[in-house]
């Protein structure tokens, strides 16, 4: 009879550890992603007054008198291009990554991409491509 209830309390103890296992299991499995990290297209506010380019070329050229930019779109899956011709203050949204700039301004202007604890980076008119990591920059200013 001991054996009979040694071997139906060791059934019992085999059932619960390959419930607790298989809960486990479950449990090891990768949540999904939150919807804030699904990817969103970078924005510009207030507008620039041109709607932007999208394209698979990235930053070619810029019109005299602009600061143009690309950032990458996760979203289109294309560069988007925007030209900032009116002096004021840009705030970015979801620019990260890699990207360029061109300051194709008159006069002497120089842009600014401010960071987030307010450091700037003044940048030239020279009407040449730079690359640019935009994953410090909140705002453009270009003037």
């Amino acid at each position: 009879m001991r054996m009979k209830r040694a071997l139906g309390a060791a059934a019992v103890m085999a059932s619960a550890v390959a419930a607790l296992a298989v809960t486990q299991a479950e449990a090891q499995q990768p949540a999904p992603a939150p919807s804030s990290l699904q990817a969103t297209s970078p924005g510009v506010s207030p507008s620039t007054g041109y709607d932007p380019i999208y394209n698979d070329e990235g930053l070619i050229s810029c019109q005299k008198g602009s600061l143009c930019t690309s950032v990458w779109d996760p979203v289109r899956k294309k560069w988007r291009i925007d030209r900032f011709e009116t002096c004021g203050t840009y705030d970015l949204s979801f620019w990260a990554g890699w990207g360029a700039f061109i300051n194709n301004q008159t006069g002497g202007a120089e842009g600014r991409f401010i960071e987030g604890n307010g450091s700037a980076r003044v940048v030239s008119a020279d009407n040449k491509s730079h690359p640019i990591n935009w994953d410090p920059y909140w705002k453009i200013k270009p003037c």
